[in-house]
């Protein structure tokens, strides 16, 4: 680790203890999780997502393009609500840009919170969403 990256980690932990205390330390380390499908044996599709606290952040849920409009990212989303649900997260929350699944998120029942024109590039939108699972 560079003496850059150990400052910012120095900086957040010291925030982390302030805001937190000691004992929710290990809390605040991203916990990373996988879900997938497969086919045939192969991959067909595949969830990352980081819960934090008691957020989850989908980092990325990618389908193969042969594969798309089969129900298999639905699935995945759903069976990560049901682990989320049951480990008393709170909220899920990720991002996707205009050209990806704008529609397909709020389908599932997310909102969009926040939207960025022209981010990461001129003519293309970044929507933030979350899902609220408390009624779960």
């Amino acid at each position: 680790m560079t003496d850059y990256q150990e400052f910012i980690q120095q900086v957040f932990q010291d925030q982390y203890r302030e805001q937190f205390g000691v004992e929710d330390l290990d809390r605040l380390e991203p916990q990373d999780l996988y879900l997938k499908r497969e086919i045939d044996g192969d991959l067909a599709a595949l969830l990352h997502a980081q819960q934090v606290l008691d957020n989850i952040h989908v980092k990325a849920l990618v389908v193969d393009k042969e594969h798309q409009k089969k129900g298999l990212g639905a699935s995945l989303l759903a069976e990560l609500e049901e682990k989320a649900a049951e480990a008393g997260v709170t909220s899920i929350t990720l991002s996707t840009k205009s050209y990806q699944a704008k529609d397909f998120y709020i389908k599932q029942g997310y909102e969009i919170y926040g939207q960025l024109e022209d981010v990461p590039q001129k003519g293309v939108v970044k929507y933030h969403f979350v899902k609220r699972l408390s009624g779960l």
